[in-house]
């Protein structure tokens, strides 16, 4: 098939082959000649050596990228201005923008449409063609400036309109016979044509292409107004003028209609602005919101604060109902913070848009600008927070969430965008660990106990292979003939600068941070060795109880771990207790039966820790089929003079023995209580009134002791 006369030499720079293999394919398809370079640098050298045409110029090329060609092509231009194509990776603001300030002509963004490039290509060679013909002869070539779309004109030094084309596709905003021999403050607004008369200067100056931008209003009447409505803003046009020296004192304009193009990128930048899933703005939008109100606040000596929410257990959510719920979930949130957070609840003249964003996952901002007291941020919190807590119907579900919220206050707190942020997201794990469902304010403080939390955490990570943790045993007896029947393992730490710590810090913390189940093994294993220790040094055989963290009890490698354990240490696995809150079986039913029978198969002596404090269902407890139930100090402590206490605690014997299960008593202390107990037909008991938790040679020491007291 014969091919086009050739119409011109372009230049394709992109550091992909198969990139450049289809650009010069679909150039060839329009009669083009094209020589090729993969990466920037090799495409400035061949601008050098070749003078291109046209150049077709890839953003992301290694050695020089894109820009840098096309800005450094510019700098070194002294006559015609040869026509620079970017090509971009999407239809994003930043990449456009920053092509247009390099000096390019047009842009093509990815994925290309290639039926179209090669004629796009000679379009904007057509263009590039007229405009220098027009700098050597601008008479002899209105045939051509009429087929241009775009609109053309001359114009001296002190600004007056020597000629004046209108494109046959350009929008009119006033008649061309207005234009010719008149000044352009008579045509253009005056800010706009004290703007493009400083650029005239310039070009006529420094001889290269300046370009701005400007808006008209369309002719014709303002839009009406109902009663009540506020003014819609009058349509105006946007034009995009380049001009370029033709003489020593006159310059040629281009001015093109990129009216549809400021409407492609503002629908660019409401989507990178806006959440895709709720519809509300996104981070970058919240960011550059609060930048603005940072400024605006610190001119008008105005305080404001910044609110920062995070929903409750939401993962528990998203791991038991699925995904899409959630999803659901986070949008129906949105939408209820958009009804609480109305401007007149935010003490604010701006939309509440403005005010709230999604920052990602289930974290939530919110602004509250001209703030004149405290309370009005904690009244602001506490709405949200109650708004939160009631019921969402969701796809037949109905779903409740609490939320925690951290404040933080301008300029109290911070004087930059980023410590506000930080700030009250330091408040807001405040008001978790205060139980969640809570609001708090930032203070110094707080940054001081987070810190000290940080610095335990990698304390803790280090105090296994530093050898920091230690177990001590506390005794469990039998009631009946007050002999030792076995020993509860307790972890401890030692810390090297802080001493013992206790492990109602640092346990929650291993929780927390998955530590617990590295920490649980250990304790598993160093409780099984002790427990053979003891037998092998002649003491008589005790069982020993080692509590499992739900954690733990999830892990999936439970049972090889407990298998391994009792293969390596020797213990037989009737001599070793795992102890389980009511809160960990409860968790998944279903699951727990099958964990609890694996373990119930290789003979594992199970009990519940804890008892009184979770469900107490003996529907569950039959199903579960324990062994042993521990009842909560919390109940213990007040015998005998507590009669409610008292109550539950014969109950609760009462119903274990009814389903076969042996009951242990935590937290005796006084010799009252143990006989109290020992009438309500108790079976074991521990505590410190029998013994306080100590290290092994204690224990060796109080097994010998027992073996004797036998003998004898």
């Amino acid at each position: 098939m014969a091919t086009s006369p050739k119409r011109g030499l372009v230049l394709v720079a992109d550091d992909d082959p198969t990139m450049r293999l289809l650009m010069l394919e679909m150039l060839a398809q329009v009669g083009l000649d094209a020589i090729e370079a993969e990466d920037g640098v090799k495409a400035l050298a061949c601008y050098h050596s070749v003078a291109p045409d046209l150049v077709l110029l890839d953003v992301d090329m290694p050695g020089m990228d894109g820009f840098s060609v096309c800005r450094e092509i510019r700098r070194l231009e002294t006559q015609a201005s040869v026509p620079i194509i970017m090509v971009t990776g999407g239809d994003e603001l930043e990449s456009v923008t920053r092509a247009y300030e390099a000096g390019a002509t047009d842009f093509v963004s990815k994925p290309i449409n290639w039926p179209i490039l090669g004629h796009r290509v000679l379009y904007v060679l057509r263009a590039s063609d007229a405009i220098s013909r027009l700098r050597i002869a601008d008479a002899q070539h209105r045939a051509v400036l009429a087929a241009i779309p775009d609109t053309f004109f001359r114009m001296n030094k002190d600004g007056y309109y020597l000629d004046y084309e209108q494109g046959h596709e350009a929008s009119s905003v006033f008649s061309t016979e207005r234009c010719v021999g008149h000044h352009l403050s008579q045509v253009l607004p005056a800010d706009i044509a004290g703007h493009m008369l400083e650029q005239v200067q310039t070009v006529l100056d420094t001889q290269h292409i300046r370009s701005l931008d400007y808006e008209l209003p369309l002719p014709g009447p303002a839009p009406r107004v109902r009663q009540g409505e506020h003014p819609a803003p009058r349509p105006v046009r946007h034009f995009e003028a380049r001009l370029v020296a033709t003489g020593p004192d006159e310059v040629l304009g281009l001015v093109r209609d990129i009216s549809e193009r400021k409407r492609s990128e503002e629908q660019i930048r409401r989507l990178a602005y806006c959440d895709s899933l709720t519809g509300i703005p996104n981070r970058q939008a919240f960011l550059e919101t609060l930048e603005a109100e940072l400024a605006r606040s610190r001119k008008a000596n105005k305080k404001f604060a910044v609110l920062f929410m995070d929903l409750d257990a939401f993962k528990r959510i998203n791991d038991t109902l699925g995904h899409d719920v959630g999803d659901h979930l986070l949008k129906a949130v949105s939408e209820r913070l958009r009804e609480t957070t109305r401007p007149g609840d935010l003490i604010s003249r701006t939309e509440a848009a403005t005010n709230l964003a999604r920052l990602g996952g289930d974290e939530f901002t919110i602004l509250i600008p001209d703030l004149e007291r405290v309370e009005d941020a904690l009244n602001v919190a506490h709405r949200v927070k109650e708004a939160m807590r009631r019921p969402f119907l969701l796809d037949a579900h109905e779903i409740f969430v609490t939320a925690s919220i951290g404040i933080s206050l301008y300029p109290e707190d911070g004087e930059d965008c980023n410590s506000l942020l930080k700030y009250a997201d330091t408040a807001m794990y405040h008001a978790k660990n205060c139980g969640k469902n809570n609001a708090k304010l930032y203070s110094s403080s707080l940054t001081m106990q987070i810190m000290s939390h940080v610095k335990l955490e990698v304390g803790l990570r280090k105090a296994l292979q530093n050898d920091e943790l230690y177990l001590l045993y506390q005794p469990q007896i039998d009631v009946a003939s007050a002999q030792i029947t076995g020993f509860e393992a307790l972890v401890r730490w030692r810390h090297p600068e802080r001493g013992v710590i206790s492990p109602t810090e640092f346990i929650p913390l291993a929780e927390e941070t998955g530590l617990i189940v590295p920490i649980g093994e250990w304790v598993l294993r160093t409780a099984c060795q002790q427990a053979m220790a003891w037998q092998t040094a002649g003491k008589p055989p005790v069982r020993v109880a080692v509590n499992l963290s739900a954690k733990q009890f999830k892990d999936e490698n439970l049972m090889q771990i407990v298998l391994s354990v009792l293969h390596d240490t020797g213990l037989p696995a009737e001599l070793l207790e795992l102890e389980l809150t009511e809160g960990t079986l409860m968790d998944d039913a279903r699951a727990t039966m099958a964990t609890l029978e694996q373990l119930r198969g290789i003979g594992v002596y199970l009990s519940i820790d804890d008892f009184g404090t979770g469900y107490s269902s003996m529907n569950y407890l039959k199903r579960f089929d324990v062994r042993a139930l521990k009842i909560d100090k919390s109940f213990i402590s007040g015998l005998p003079l507590d009669s409610e206490n008292a109550a539950i605690t014969r109950a609760i014997i009462a119903m274990a023995h009814g389903l076969k299960m042996a009951v242990v008593a935590e937290g005796v202390e006084t010799d009252a209580q143990l006989v109290l107990l020992e009438q309500y037909g108790c079976d074991m008991v521990q505590g410190y009134y029998l013994g306080h938790p100590s290290p092994p040679d204690t224990i060796h020491r109080m097994l010998a002791s027992q073996t004797a007291l036998a003998m004898t």
